[in-house]
């Protein structure tokens, strides 16, 4: 039902007019109802009590002489901003709406609007002033202004009030468009433009009185304002208002407001349906009655087919209708709605042709294409045509270009901006002649102008608008829009590494969601890891103080790499593409869907507590207060939950928002704790808490004592989220998938897990070709060997396949005797013991060495069973920078009384870089500081020394000095199984205690047979190791001569050819298949970005021919696939 044109609200000329009318005929009438808590406790304003509260506040303002003047409007949403705004209006004066200032968040671009628009008062609340009198020193500009408290005013001004002089074409408000910071733009819009809007949204939605609506958007947002306020006003409709914050807690909130009041009209962006579904659980839809619901409106940011289908399917046992959904298409510019659908009918959902509506046309496609979700028709007295952006010639339906609109409800243009306003409200078009509009009628426009240019791009198809993309850069992040200029200028200013003028901000669509991304090029010269990882924190940190933007993803990327026009202009499409198509050139990224999720462990809790970080992040706040640190512990555990390897070193100091959490992820927090402690937190404390410190004493401070003491109570299953039940919606299980769909989308087969059909030493058999093989640690050709394929044999004539017993009960044969006697004389030790497998060995030994009150001191490039086996064993964990045993020491001096054992561990060979430990000095520092040594030596034993005796033969110390020599028996020995050899009293305590060994099965006697075969073969051979070290030199020269990076390998068999691009790393792997060379690549999130490589294991048995060969197949693939590496090598 449309409303009758003879209303009272039909003659108001103007939004005063509007209310006094409202007033004066139904004053009683509740007007609006605000939820404090968002749920139960409810505020009510009448139309005479906000039309008497706007006339005192319009009566002080022309007192003051603000007809035609700004006025800032700093209020949280609620109903003190509707009376502030109304009385801007009485007043005669230009209202303008800003979020209120929180900390030393947002007084930057509060400082820029006051600016901008030459405010001289502001208006506000208490809390407001008071918080803002903590922030005066950050914000000296805003000194000037006038601050009032509107509520505080005299109730007999309203009796002074006398209407200003004022008429539809009166600027009523400015709207300054969300995201804009260094330069700010104001929407001016008139009251004309907010009536007629309003008037053609009754329309679209068919709104009655007897209709009400429930809104959370924020009142300084035009849906918010406009939408919520303004519409319901004109339509004489009762409204309903919560916080945005309220909404974000808890989105359940605003359903069981459309259900507690029998709301018809609602709604909000994409991303609000979004979370509905992902935050409620069925027993919570069921309780719901969404009946009512009628109109359910989306827009503000691309509308997914998917969000609708998703939704739909959640909220049916509610009683939501699909065709209540109602997509609609609108802007700030254009006041608010532009287009929207038919009420009463299913969202217009249609296929069309990916590839065609990139190159300009709209191809429908029955299925299989691009699901599109049409935003509508024009509105009546709008006028939207689809124009070519470089012509400006109207395009016919089923041609992609960019949406003008004319009418009534365009804006008026931006505040002191003659130029841009000009551009944007006054294009014309090339040649007025026929076109078909968006109505399908055919017309004749002799006025080619003027239009509103919107900058979206989009499409008719039977009269209803598509939108397919953005002609401007503008990022949209749940519903606000963000200029990726102001995004590049703060990553700019946050780190000294970026480099000015190289930085592209744009967002990549990633499970139906936008994410932010940002490429920055750094300065030239080698970084240190820790310069590089202050860069992403600070990064980080900027854009979320800044601009409330969590991004993403973040890569690092070389000198004069970041796409460029010929003028030096940022080109970001190509950049995205390249990132798209993993050719960046990378020096470092993190990409938070593809990163692995590594909370901090339990264990660590209490000491990183107590830790105080060095930086902007770390901000002192009442360090003499004693804290609970059952509670710490509880909002560590919280902040880590959202914030996943972002808050991978929390201290109570920690700033969440510096973690680069948006603002939905910190209401989450918010939310999660309120929960867990029962209870909530006021609104007007949440902007103040930002560390980790002023969480947990506003939980002590506002939260219920009792709920203190159930934290760890047990909550509803149903309450558990799908990624911690559902494997398939593991964060890991995700990621893993994610990079398997990079590969496929590179076109390039998976390197992982490939079929060998033999034996595997020099050369391999894959797939029935017969292959060079740099991919097996078979560094002797142990493996293979007669010799050592008859003592396994001879071993299972004797034992059997399976010693089938534990050996301290019935397993042990005299096999595993001899083979653990050979080992300790070959190390050097009094004695020895077996486990089954390499990784655990070190993962039962360490777990077993050590626990809670002891230190693991490890190598920052540590094995991941060492990592394992000491995460395991509860200690606590710290890595030194790689094969810095100074900085080792430095530790060890700073840290050793503290605890009861430490452990320091490293690696004979590290088998990523094929380099090796300085072990002398590291026998010194343990000696010297009493700590326990253990050396890894999977990769050194039978490699190194001139017999192969490992680490200890080649630099000649005592093997007594060495704690626990751990070694492998699967790579120089040719079978399977890990060792540990040290003393008598160590290895008689590790046989009767270490669970690894005491509940496992023995080595397998073949296993065992092959190891002692290949050790008395070894004995027997020792030219072996100097043909293997012989071919190393051999390799790592010719590389090294080609021009390629093989990082700090030497002494080793392990070389890396670094190339610092994973999809390259990948590419080279898969070329050199193709030509008979079988490398594997390492790629991210494996090792760093800037480390991705290819990994070649030399081994004894390959010939010089073999290793020129591939040297020199590998620089001709390479130019190939990096034209730049033959520059660089030359």
């Amino acid at each position: 039902m449309i409303p009758n044109p003879t209303s009272e609200a039909s003659f108001a000329p103007t939004i005063v007019d509007l209310l006094r009318q409202r007033a004066a005929y139904r004053p009683h009438d509740r007007a609006f109802t605000f939820l404090v808590d968002g749920e139960n406790e409810e505020l009510n304003i009448t139309y005479a009590e906000l039309d008497r509260k706007a006339r005192a506040l319009g009566a002080w303002l022309m007192d003051q002489g603000m007809v035609g003047k700004r006025v800032l409007l700093l209020y949280p949403s609620g109903l003190d901003f509707i009376a502030a705004f109304m009385g801007c209006l009485y007043g005669g004066a230009i209202a303008v709406p800003a979020y209120p200032p929180r900390k030393n968040r947002s007084v930057e671009r509060i400082e820029a609007i006051a600016s901008d628009a030459d405010a001289s008062v502001a208006l506000t609340t208490r809390d407001v002033i008071d918080r803002f009198d903590a922030l005066r020193a950050a914000a000296p500009s805003l000194e000037h202004l006038v601050w009032k408290v509107d509520s505080e005013l005299e109730p007999a001004w309203a009796d002074r009030w006398e209407r200003p002089d004022i008429d539809g074409d009166t600027l009523a408000f400015l709207q300054y468009t969300s995201g804009s910071t260094g330069t700010p733009k104001g929407v001016m819009l008139s009251h004309e433009n907010l009536l007629h809007n309003s008037l053609r949204i009754m329309q679209a939605f068919e709104i009655t009185r007897s209709q009400s609506g429930v809104f959370w958007l924020p009142s300084f947002h035009d849906m918010g304002l406009i939408g919520g306020i303004l519409v319901p006003l004109y339509g004489g409709k009762f409204n309903v208002l919560m916080s945005p914050v309220a909404f974000l807690q808890k989105p359940l909130r605003w359903l069981q407001a459309i259900s507690k009041y029998r709301a018809t009209i609602s709604g909000g962006p994409n991303f609000a349906y979004e979370l509905c579904v992902r935050k409620t659980t069925p027993e919570q839809r069921a309780a719901l009655d969404l009946s009512s619901w009628s109109l359910a409106f989306n827009g503000a940011e691309p509308v997914r087919a998917e969000t609708i289908d998703a939704f739909c399917e959640a909220f049916a046992p509610s009683g939501f209708r699909r065709q209540a959904f109602y997509p609609c298409y609108g802007l700030a510019e254009s006041t608010l709605m532009v287009t929207g659908g038919m009420k009463f009918e299913p969202p217009v959902i249609r296929c069309f042709d990916a590839a065609s509506i990139e190159t300009g046309t709209a191809a429908p496609r029955a299925s299989g294409g691009r699901r599109l979700v049409g935003s509508g028709r024009e509105l009546d007295g709008q006028d939207v045509l689809i124009v070519d952006p470089a012509t400006c010639e109207a395009l016919p339906p089923g041609r992609v270009g960019e949406i003008w609109v004319s009418g009534p409800s365009v804006a008026q243009g931006y505040w002191n901006r003659l130029d841009e306003s000009q551009a944007t409200f006054g294009a014309m078009l090339a040649q007025p002649e026929p076109v078909t509009s968006g109505q399908a009628v055919a017309k004749w426009r002799p006025n080619p102008g003027p239009y509103l240019r919107t900058g979206d791009l989009g499409f008719f198809d039977d009269g209803e608008l598509f939108v397919t993309g953005r002609l401007k850069d503008l990022i949209i992040i749940r519903g606000r829009n963000h200029y990726p200029q102001d995004l590049e200028r703060s990553v700019e200013e946050a780190s000294p590494l970026v480099r000015a003028g190289s930085v592209a901000a744009f967002a990549v669509d990633v499970d139906d969601r936008e994410r932010v991304c940002i490429v920055a090029e750094i300065e030239r010269g080698r970084r240190e890891g820790s310069e590089v990882a202050a860069a992403f924190e600070a990064i980080r940190s900027r854009l979320a103080r800044e601009h409330e933007v969590a991004a993403e993803a973040i890569v690092l990327v070389r000198p004069n790499s970041v796409p460029k026009t010929s003028s030096g202009k940022i080109q970001r499409h190509a950049c995205k593409r390249q990132f798209l198509d993993g050719t960046l050139e990378v020096v470092e990224q993190h990409v938070g869907w593809l990163a692995p999720v590594a909370p901090a462990p339990a264990a660590e809790t209490p000491r990183l507590a107590r830790q105080r970080p060095v930086g902007e992040a770390a901000r002192a706040h009442r360090p003499d207060r004693e804290l609970p640190q059952e509670i710490v512990e509880t909002v560590f555990d919280h902040v880590r939950r959202i914030a996943k390897e972002r808050a991978g070193n929390l201290s109570l100091d920690t700033n969440i928002v510096e973690l680069g959490l948006d603002s939905l992820e910190r209401m989450e927090i918010v939310a999660s704790l309120e929960e867990a402690f029962g209870g909530r937190f006021p609104e007007q404390v949440l902007p103040m808490i930002e560390t980790c410190r002023e969480v947990t004493e506003a939980i002590i401070d506002h939260l219920p004592a009792e709920g203190r003491t159930k934290v760890q109570s047990a909550r509803p299953a149903a309450d558990i989220g799908a990624d911690a039940w559902d494997i398939a919606q593991f964060p890991e299980v995700r990621a893993l998938e994610q990079n398997f769909s990079m590969v496929r989308d590179a076109g390039l087969d998976n390197p992982y897990f490939s079929v060998h059909e033999g034996l595997t030493n020099d050369r391999t058999v894959i797939g029935g070709r017969e292959m060079v093989s740099w991919a097996t640690y078979n560094y002797l050709g142990m493996s293979g060997e007669s010799a050592v394929a008859a003592s396994a044999k001879a071993a299972i004539d004797r034992f059997g396949t399976s010693v089938s017993a534990s050996r301290l009960v019935s397993g042990e044969k005299t096999i595993h005797q001899e083979l653990e006697r050979e080992i300790a004389r070959f190390v050097g030790t009094e004695d020895a013991i077996t486990f089954v497998g390499g990784h655990a060995t070190n993962e039962t030994v360490i777990g077993h060495m050590v626990g809670p009150g002891d230190l693991v001191l490890h190598d920052a490039l540590a094995h991941n069973s060492l990592l394992q086996g000491a995460v395991l064993s509860g200690a606590r964990r710290r890595p030194f920078p790689h094969n810095d045993a100074d900085a080792a020491e430095k530790l060890l001096a700073q840290m050793r009384t503290q605890y009861r054992r430490v452990l320091v561990v490293i690696e004979g060979i590290y088998s990523m870089d094929g380099d090796f430990s300085e072990l002398p000095k590291f026998i010194g520092l343990a000696k010297r500081h009493r700590a326990l040594l253990m050396v890894d030596e999977a990769h050194s034993i039978g490699v190194m020394g001139p017999r192969g005796r490992g680490i200890g033969e080649h630099f000649g110390v005592d093997p007594a000095s060495v704690d626990l020599w751990m070694g492998t028996l699967s790579k120089a020995l040719g079978s399977c199984g890990g060792y540990i050899a040290g003393s008598k009293t160590l290895v008689r305590w590790l046989k009767y205690t270490v669970p690894g060994f005491v509940y496992s099965v023995g080595l397998p006697p073949a296993a065992a047979g092959a190891a002692l075969g290949a050790m008395r073969l070894l004995e027997r051979e020792p030219q072996r190791v100097e043909q293997l070290h012989a071919n190393a030199r051999l390799f790592l020269q010719l590389a090294r001569e080609a021009g390629l990076d093989t990082g700090p390998s030497g002494g080793s068999a392990i070389v890396p050819v670094i190339l610092g691009n994973s999809m390259n790393s990948l590419r080279l792997s898969r070329a050199m298949f193709a030509r008979g060379i079988n490398v594997q690549p390492i790629l991210y999130p494996a090792v760093e970005e800037r480390a991705a490589r290819l990994r070649f294991f030399i081994t004894s048995r390959h010939t010089p021919d073999q290793i020129r060969r591939t040297i020199a197949v590998m620089q001709e693939e390479l130019v190939k696939i990096d034209p730049g590496y033959a520059r660089r090598a030359g």
